[in-house]
């Protein structure tokens, strides 16, 4: 729950476009275009522009997180 309220004080908004969800997981904006299209994005995102919940990018980045905390112990 952390995690979302730091991403909310970053971009003071509920959804992130696909630049700022990049930002926020580490990735290049051309990584995300090919992952999109090969469905393998790891973030539902929707609409014209594409958009992401906060909420989403912020369970990834836990999700990540947590594996490689993991593989340190």
């Amino acid at each position: 729950m952390n995690t979302e309220f730091m991403l909310l004080a970053i971009y003071n908004k509920p959804r992130l476009n696909l630049k700022e969800v990049c930002s926020a997981i580490g990735m290049s904006i051309k990584t995300a275009y090919n992952k999109r299209s090969s469905n393998t994005f790891p973030i539902p995102m929707a609409g014209d522009p594409l958009m992401a919940d906060i909420r989403d990018v912020a369970i990834h980045n836990d999700m990540l997180r947590n594996i490689h905390s993991k593989s340190f112990s």
